[in-house]
């Protein structure tokens, strides 16, 4: 019975999702997009040798552009001179014709701060950010600096950061 439950709440999900993409052509855009950029990031895995494709990923693109972030400066570096053959690759075999750059980018990925590194990857997928840690000094200059400024977003967002002192 609980199978049967399950099946109907992600039918219902899914007939929802499809209705909510299909209402607004903006929505639907953006929805195609992020699919269009899963099944380019999926090829070119593929494509990749596979010590590389395990630490970068397609983050974007664009007529021209095409971004590929990588988990660490040195596997960015490794992955910049494959430009050349990423730019052909993506043009022959993916379809993106106007395409004329790779732009590569460093995005870490961060480890559990507190979690043995023996339990999990450094450079594992499914490791949160870590929360950010500032000294009780620093978190009370900050908080200081924040209560003499007007505006009350921007005070807001000061003042949030100033929380996580220790």
């Amino acid at each position: 019975m609980s199978g049967q439950k399950n099946l109907k709440t992600r039918n219902l999900i899914a007939r929802q999702f499809n209705e909510l993409i299909s209402s607004d052509d903006q929505l639907n855009k953006l929805y195609h997009h992020a699919m269009a950029i899963c099944a380019l990031n999926e090829k070119l895995h593929k494509h990749l040798a596979p010590s590389l494709s395990n630490h970068c990923n397609v983050a974007n693109y664009s007529d021209e552009t095409l971004t590929v972030n990588a988990d660490t400066s040195a596997w960015a570096s490794k992955l910049r001179y494959c430009i050349p053959d990423i730019l052909k690759f993506a043009k022959l075999e993916c379809g993106l014709t106007n395409l004329k750059t790779v732009r590569v980018r460093v995005l870490p990925i961060h480890h559990k701060a507190n979690q043995p590194k023996t339990s999990q990857s450094k450079f594992s997928a499914t490791n949160p950010t870590r929360k950010a840690r500032l000294s009780k000094k620093s978190a009370d200059f900050i908080k200081n600096i924040a209560e003499s400024i007007n505006d009350p977003d921007l005070r807001k967002s000061i003042l949030k950061i100033s929380t996580h002192g220790e």
